[in-house]
């Protein structure tokens, strides 16, 4: 598509942003109330830029490939609001009618949510040393407070720069991608649907407890629909 079409200023562009810091800081500090996960911020940047829908579509395909990243203990784990909300706001930018888009926008996506996961890495370092002194906060407990804003504010702007650096770029390759065969609304759902059967594959794969041999083989059953899927796509 021409990239004058896409529906992305520079006021939802800085709007987007500050969404960014607080689907950050939802995730792990407040107020916890789920909006990071991918489903709700993709469709929240879908709609930001005049498709919803567009945007939940992303979001429910990344839902299902973070399930496989359970938020628990010292794993690392993707950045679901800030990368739902990228993949959202550029599939929905660049039209939300295209195949090519919409791979680009989950891959995209994925980037995103794994650069604030490092970012979020380094966040949780510096919290430690904001916290070090001990005996001092101990004695002084408006220090402690001051502390505590400053990890949340360092929160917010790891998710906002998180987002501002994966925006733009996620967005331009959205609308190269649709600028390829631009298939129609069916076709777009069918990929989506394509793309969920490997997600849910690879999910239910990583979600048991069986050896490795049972997890590859549903992730071999989901290629086996996705196969037939594709091949029924028009």
């Amino acid at each position: 598509m021409p990239l004058t079409e896409l529906a992305l200023t520079p006021g939802i562009w800085l709007l987007l942003v500050g969404l960014g810091g607080l689907l950050a800081l939802d995730a792990v500090s407040f107020p916890q109330i789920m909006v990071s996960r991918p489903f709700v911020s993709a469709t929240i940047g879908g709609a930001m830029v005049g498709r919803p829908v567009g945007g939940m579509l992303v979001g429910a395909v990344l839902e299902l490939l973070s399930m496989r990243h359970p938020p628990y203990g010292a794993a690392k784990y993707p950045d679901t609001g800030p990368a739902g909300l990228v993949a959202g706001a550029a599939y929905a930018a660049a039209g939300a009618a295209s195949i090519e888009a919409l791979v680009a926008a989950l891959i995209g996506g994925w980037a995103t949510g794994w650069a604030g996961s490092y970012a979020g890495h380094a966040r949780r370092r510096l919290n430690g040393r904001l916290v070090a002194d001990r005996p001092a906060l101990a004695a002084s407990p408006g220090r402690l407070e001051r502390r505590v804003a400053a990890a949340l504010a360092i929160d917010f702007g790891r998710g906002a720069l998180v987002t501002a650096g994966f925006l733009v770029p996620v967005t331009l390759a959205a609308a190269l991608a649709a600028g390829m065969p631009v298939a129609g609304g069916e076709a777009a759902f069918g990929a989506a649907a394509l793309v969920t059967a490997l997600a849910a594959s690879i999910g239910a794969g990583a979600r048991t407890t069986a050896p490795d041999g049972r997890a590859w083989a549903m992730v071999l059953l989901g290629a086996a629909i996705a196969a037939a899927l594709l091949w029924n796509l028009p």
